[in-house]
């Protein structure tokens, strides 16, 4: 009984860790999505960049984190295949980034305006 409660604490703070909310800092050539899964993408890279109101059914983790509607990390999606997903399912949109190398990411933020903002923001930064 003495050790369930600390490893009862330490699961309520790694998931409320690895569930808070998605930071992406931009930067002249490049974005940072920060966290656990994070990633570094330039600008020049990204092939197409839109925004979507629903995600493909998403399958098998590869590598990274899922607790009710939160995905992070690398996941296998119907008719797609490995994509790296950022998100929170009960906030639509996201952001879907295709890359010129093939790879796909989804990526959305707190709310439905800082998700367009973020896309926003992405748009200009690709085509500045």
């Amino acid at each position: 009984m003495e050790i369930t409660i600390p490893i009862m604490l330490l699961l309520l703070f790694i998931f409320l860790y690895l569930g808070r909310r998605l930071k992406i800092n931009l930067y002249e050539q490049n974005f940072v999505v920060l966290g656990i899964c994070g990633l570094s993408i330039n600008y020049k890279d990204i092939y197409q960049i839109d925004i979507v109101t629903e995600i493909p059914e998403i399958g098998m983790r590869n590598y990274g984190y899922y607790f009710i509607n939160i995905y992070k990390g690398y996941f296998i999606i119907e008719n797609i295949g490995n994509v790296y997903l950022n998100l929170n399912l009960k906030n639509p949109p996201y952001i879907r980034i295709i890359l010129e190398n093939g790879s796909c990411l989804f990526i959305n933020l707190g709310n439905e305006k800082e998700t367009k903002e973020l896309f926003d923001n992405l748009v200009y930064m690709k085509f500045k």
